[in-house]
């Protein structure tokens, strides 16, 4: 049991720590450290609240559903369209963004092509998911634990040399602030695994609760240390101008081979990490929604449908890594919070989940929903 709930957690910290995490410093650079960080604080308050409201909704389902049947109960064939549609528009942009990024450390570390580096990245990874559930979070169990160890590793060489002078520089002006969002919400973009994760580990609310709570503080740590590290290595005009995550490195890096190895290494377990989350929950989707078999053959074209469309985009954008993020924040609000908020006000209303209701009632509602209009606005400025 044990080891599953591990498990589950590298799978909610591991699908967070990635692109999001790595396009921070380029995204809030500019802000300041501790307007940057009092942001993020709020956006995985936000993050954790909406988590919870899907969590009420898929406790009162029951395991073994996802987002796409419970969509079209809750809020009927209009409402599943735009839930599944949403639901692949951030999937697919997210893995664009995993496999630019992987591409640009591949291609500068091996001297290879980036559109080579992002091949290679995608048939390794097409792999790994082809051979199962298992296997998958296995692998990312252990891929995840080598992610952290590559973190402190590379948070103690960065240590050495922060210049604390760099965060008291930034200009927390308000739109700069409002077009963080979209980002910063990325960054814990966990929500559309927890079905998955509920499948997993079953309908044990408080085992639940507690994955989500350590899953996402662990990213939350990890992006405060990430965020300091970075803005004193790198004034907010040099992260400002930065478009993938190789060039990021290579600014962190001062020039040292030593330190950009263990920055490359430490990017790309957390893109992997990350990848696989998504991967993994868009290939059940994939099952779900076309109704695919879990046969062999089936297995592979479900693989070749997860992999075909973002490995296309990658190759014909190589670094379109921040667009791809700035076109899935807003898809992701769509998912983690205007729907989950508009189901679980319809459902409360008729009466239901009454096992579990999360805290906050209407206003927390409306809150959220209102964070939300102004996260797809910023997408878009």
């Amino acid at each position: 049991m044990l080891s599953k709930n591990l498990g589950a957690v590298s799978i909610v910290a591991g699908t967070s720590i990635g692109a999001g995490m790595l396009g921070l410093p380029m995204a809030i650079g500019s802000l300041g450290f501790v307007t940057g960080s009092l942001v993020l604080l709020f956006m995985w308050i936000v993050a954790m609240y909406v988590a919870l409201l899907l969590l009420e909704i898929n406790l009162e389902f029951g395991k073994g559903v996802n987002l796409n049947f419970m969509t079209r109960k809750i809020l009927g064939r209009p409402g599943q369209l735009l839930g599944t549609g949403s639901v692949f528009f951030l999937f697919y942009c997210l893995l664009v963004a995993y496999l630019t990024g992987m591409g640009g450390i591949i291609a500068s570390n091996t001297g290879l092509d980036a559109r080579m580096g992002t091949l290679i990245f995608a048939g390794i990874s097409a792999t790994l998911l082809f051979s199962g559930t298992h296997s998958v979070v296995t692998a990312n169990k252990y891929l995840f634990i080598g992610m952290l160890v590559a973190m402190v590793a590379c948070f103690a060489t960065l240590g050495g040399q922060l210049n604390l002078e760099n965060l008291a520089i930034g200009q927390p002006k308000a739109k700069l602030l409002i077009m963080s969002l979209p980002v910063l919400f990325t960054s814990f973009g966990y929500h559309p695994c927890i079905p998955s994760i509920v499948n997993y580990i079953g309908d044990d609310r408080k085992t639940l609760i507690r994955i989500f709570g350590v899953g996402s503080t662990i990213p939350f740590i990890c992006y405060f240390a990430w965020l300091t590290l970075a803005l004193g290595s790198a004034t907010p005009d040099q992260l400002a101008v930065m478009d993938n995550v190789d060039v990021l490195i290579s600014q962190m890096s001062g020039g040292s081979t030593w330190v950009s190895s263990i920055l490359s290494l430490f990017a790309s377990l957390a893109l992997v990490t990350s990848f696989i989350g998504v991967a993994f929950a868009l290939f059940d989707l994939v099952a779900e929604t076309f109704r695919r078999k879990d046969d062999k053959v089936s297995r592979a074209g479900t693989t070749a449908m997860v992999f075909f469309p973002p490995l296309a985009a990658s190759l014909l954008a190589p670094n379109g890594f921040i667009a791809a993020l700035a076109h899935a924040g807003a898809a992701f609000t769509i998912i983690a919070i205007f729907i989950p908020c508009v189901m679980v006000w319809k459902m409360r209303a008729a009466g239901l989940n009454k096992s579990y209701r999360v805290f906050g009632g209407k206003p927390a509602l409306v809150l959220s929903f209102m964070c939300g209009i102004v996260i797809v606005t910023a997408s878009y400025l």
